[in-house]
């Protein structure tokens, strides 16, 4: 589905090359965001109308400037971000593709492999969604932030096809990665549903045990972070569900119908 739509982006009207090109890539790129910040405040057909202008004017830095490297990875990534807003999930596919392929050693290679990965898993296209995510894993120039987001959508995508071991795994590493408390506790809620979805309690209440007993100090603290961390902890679905998940296990041990 995502490659029929890719497809037919590439033969629509190129609109870009009216745009004249500018002495510098900087400098179309430049003329570019000042377009985009015309579309600020507006909505309806006029957000529509400006939001349009502004991917014609990032388009026009790659059209002109279609090997500049950062600069074209940048342009070509905020082109797909207009296109997948408003709804062009093809044209959205081929922008992100090219700020993969100009983007190398910037932050925007990899953010645009991660919503390529999104664009196929909205398509329900959940091998060449997980191909995607685990894509960014294998970029040297990919920072924490990405892997990290990698880890938890190959997880949710993992989730969504019912492979169990192989989401908790995911979750894991992106809990033994977190950046803080308040994402570990979130990577060991969904690992501790992905045990539940394994058959696997006891290690589901091992993990989550493990990971309260980790942050119970730095919840205790009367800061604004322990507050989030708080309520990060109170966010956990893992406990009611183990809990759940042990009442009825010990109706089925005694034989009672409830």
């Amino acid at each position: 589905m995502l490659v029929s739509l890719l497809l037919t982006a590439m033969a629509l009207p190129q609109g870009p090359a009216e745009i004249p090109k500018l002495a510098t890539a900087q400098a179309q790129l430049d003329q570019a965001k000042e377009v985009k910040k015309e579309s600020r405040g507006t909505k309806g057909a006029a957000r529509v109308a400006a939001l349009d202008r502004a991917c014609d004017a990032f388009g026009a830095v790659v059209e002109h400037w279609p090997e500049s490297g950062r600069i074209t990875g940048e342009a070509a990534f905020r082109q797909g971000e207009i296109h997948r807003t408003l709804g062009r999930p093809g044209p959205a596919a081929g922008a992100f593709l090219i700020a993969v392929e100009q983007g190398d050693g910037t932050a925007f290679a990899a953010r645009g492999q991660l919503e390529i990965g999104h664009l196929h898993r909205r398509a329900s296209e959940f091998p060449q969604a997980l191909k995607a995510y685990s894509a960014v894993l294998g970029r040297k120039d990919a920072d924490l932030r990405y892997r990290n987001d990698s880890y938890e959508w190959i997880g949710k995508v993992q989730t969504e096809l019912e492979e169990w071991d192989q989401a908790a795994a995911a979750f894991r590493s992106w809990g033994d990665n977190a950046e803080g408390p308040e994402e570990l506790v979130k990577a060991a809620d969904h690992e501790a549903l992905a045990l539940l979805g394994a058959g696997k309690l006891a290690a589901a209440k091992a993990r989550v045990v493990e990971v309260q007993a980790q942050v119970e100090d730095l919840a205790g603290e009367p800061s604004k972070e322990a507050g989030k961390l708080r309520k990060a902890l109170d966010r956990m679905k893992a406990p009611a569900a183990i809990s759940a998940a042990e009442k009825q296990a010990a109706a089925l041990a005694t034989g009672d119908p409830a």
